[in-house]
């Protein structure tokens, strides 16, 4: 457009900076403002406002707040509500809740008064620090300047209270919010109910939210279900999350890799293994792919059953399929085996792991270290232990305390000995 002369002005060059603020190529924008100057045009609130979003994206917090006090100092422009907005909510994301809370507060000085959006974006900073009292407060503040809250306004003091199992605090915010104000709660506030009424153990209460959703016509997503689910599988009711599995595929809600992980969590921890699998096969069927925690699992469950050859079968099938492991997938595996007094086994898988691009953590070492100990494999664990060592690793409460009890009935051992003072060293 410049090259051919085809006018151009400020609103031309600000979607030009607000594309490349989107494309996380904030130096791009920057330079795009440099010409602005050099064609003489004069940026306005709004393109200092995006310029300010974009560093705020790329996490540039210290050179978003450089540039807005820049601007205010040198009186390049006269922030409006949305560019204080914006630079709160950047601060609040990066942990500058205290500096967030001053400019909120500096806000007036600068005649500019603060909207839903404002208050909403400083309560619920307030709420995730956990100062619920502070978050009431200033709801409290806000209705006293007839600045009208909204949902997002109420969903995170009622999620804090509920975590903080202030029921009677939670019922009257929920009544004034619907009687009073006349604001429906959405799917996500209705969804931190359940949540909230699982974790209690109040379970009944949580399957009448739901009711109370479907009779709102508000209806229930995959994460409110995945809730319930976990709610069902805490306290071992497996049928009724099953059924609940049930009822989410009848609504065609799509079930997701999460929704499988929770019941074939579950059934491993209830050793019904054939239900954690029969689980893991109907994920393809309904074209999931599983995920490594889903694989860690089943491994962990085929372990604790004592399948641990078979969990290791069960691993080199996945990796034949293209899965890869973590660093927990082997720490499963070694200890399973080891468990089971397979430590040979264990020995060559761990000489497997940095072939796979991963590198063993002070966990895995102490894990094959007490297999080898257990089996008496007294000169591996030394070099094992001088291994972990140089990798700046220290032993464990497990390690040691396996130490001390060979000790006990091995105190003449030199090798235990030298081993033992390796590890307190």
């Amino acid at each position: 457009m410049c090259t051919l002369s085809i006018p151009v002005n400020i609103f031309t060059f600000s979607i030009a900076i607000n594309c490349c603020c989107h494309s996380n190529r904030v130096d791009y924008a920057f330079s795009l403002l440099a010409t602005t100057f050099k064609r003489g045009f004069l940026p306005d609130v709004v393109t200092y406002t995006t310029l300010i979003r974009g560093l705020l994206s790329q996490q540039k917090s210290q050179e978003a707040r450089l540039f807005f006090a820049n601007l205010i100092k040198f009186r390049e422009i006269q922030p409006d509500v949305i560019t204080f907005t914006t630079m709160i909510d950047g601060l609040c994301k990066t942990g500058h809740a205290d500096m967030a809370l001053w400019l909120f507060r500096s806000m007036e000085k600068c005649d500019c008064e603060p909207n839903t959006v404002t208050y909403n974006t400083i309560i619920d900073s307030l709420c995730k620090r956990g100062l619920p009292d502070d978050a009431l407060n200033l709801h409290s503040e806000m209705m006293e300047k007839g600045i009208l809250p909204d949902v997002r306004t109420y969903s995170p003091i009622i999620q804090v209270l509920c975590s903080l199992k202030r029921w009677e605090e939670v019922g009257l915010l929920l009544d004034q919010m619907i009687h009073d104000m006349k604001i429906s709660p959405n799917v996500h506030t209705f969804t931190i109910l359940v949540d909230a009424y699982s974790k209690s153990g109040k379970l009944d209460d949580a399957k009448h939210i739901i009711q109370i959703m479907n009779e709102r016509g508000v209806y229930p997503d995959i994460v409110t279900y995945n809730t319930l689910i976990h709610a069902y599988c805490s306290q071992g009711q497996m049928d009724g999350a099953l059924a609940m599995l049930n009822t989410i595929r009848s609504k065609k809600i799509m079930p997701t890799s999460y929704t499988y992980n929770i019941l074939v969590n579950a059934c491993c921890r209830e050793l019904k293994l054939d239900i954690a699998m029969d689980l893991y096969r109907k994920m393809a069927s309904n074209g999931l792919s599983p995920t490594v925690v889903t694989h860690n699992i089943l491994l962990h469950g085929l372990c604790q059953l004592g399948k641990s050859m078979e969990a290791l079968t069960f691993f080199y099938k996945i990796q034949g399929l293209g899965h890869k492991p973590n660093i927990v997938t082997y720490e499963t595996l070694l200890g399973g085996l080891c468990k089971n007094h397979y430590v040979d086994k264990a020995l060559s898988l761990f000489r497997t792991i940095e072939c796979n691009g991963l590198i063993p953590e002070s966990k895995t070492y102490n894990i094959i270290i007490c297999g080898c100990l257990r089996s008496k494999k007294y000169d591996g664990a030394c070099k094992l232990v001088d291994k972990m060592v140089d990798c700046g690793f220290s032993s464990d409460a497990a390690t040691t305390s396996v130490l001390r009890h060979l000790l006990l009935s091995k105190a003449q051992d030199p090798t235990l000995v030298a081993l033992y003072q390796k590890c307190l060293h």
